[in-house]
């Protein structure tokens, strides 16, 4: 009888609560604060299991990062699927992304909004191709938009990014939503603000 393929093995599980016990204590106590003696402790294993499945805090990192980032383009993905007019597609992305940053709280937020010369040397280039990943939705999105004659799609693509990922450092629950956010923010840019 074979094993059903759907279940994670024993060593996937093993590894998968490492990832999210790392991602929580990043989060909790910063990378420079959690030890893997903590992540091992706070995931009921011995430091050296750890090891065995990340040969590095950075691979650790690496690990939780990927995850979200992954989880975060399909996120964005999966919401603009099926949609056609440019700007529905160009705003559901914007609340994907928004909706996906502040909903999380995880470590992997600071993909976002740590510069790439942050990012430890062994694992920045596979944190960089990432980031350029996602980006190319946004980049596709922007170049399907009707825009006026001049206007720099680059710094379009970067404004709408970095403002909306600069609300992780503002966002109040009791204030507004995620997606009234991302909404406000890109008819803003959209329609202008001056009277």
């Amino acid at each position: 009888m074979s094993a059903d393929k759907s279940t994670p093995s024993k060593g996937e599980q093993a590894k998968a609560r490492i990832i999210s016990v790392a991602e929580t204590l990043f989060n909790k106590q910063g990378f420079d604060g959690a030890s893997m003696r903590d992540i091992a402790a706070a995931a009921e294993m011995q430091a050296a299991s750890v090891y065995y499945y990340f040969e590095s805090k950075e691979e650790l990192l690496w690990a939780v990062w990927e995850k979200g980032g992954i989880e975060l383009l399909n996120r964005v993905v999966d919401a603009i699927a099926g949609k056609t007019d440019p700007w529905q597609r160009m705003e559901t992305a914007c609340v994907a992304h928004t909706t996906g940053l502040l909903d999380w709280r995880r470590a992997n937020q600071a993909f976002f909004i740590m510069p790439p010369w942050h990012y430890p040397e062994s694992i920045r280039a596979r944190v960089i191709a990432l980031r350029d990943e996602y980006e190319k939705i946004f980049i596709g999105l922007i170049d399907d938009l009707p825009l006026r004659k001049g206007v720099d799609r680059r710094y379009l693509r970067l404004t709408v990014i970095g403002a909306l990922s600069w609300s992780l450092f503002w966002f109040k629950k009791e204030r507004d939503t995620p997606a009234a956010i991302a909404k406000q923010m890109l008819s803003m840019l959209r329609t202008g603000i001056e009277d």
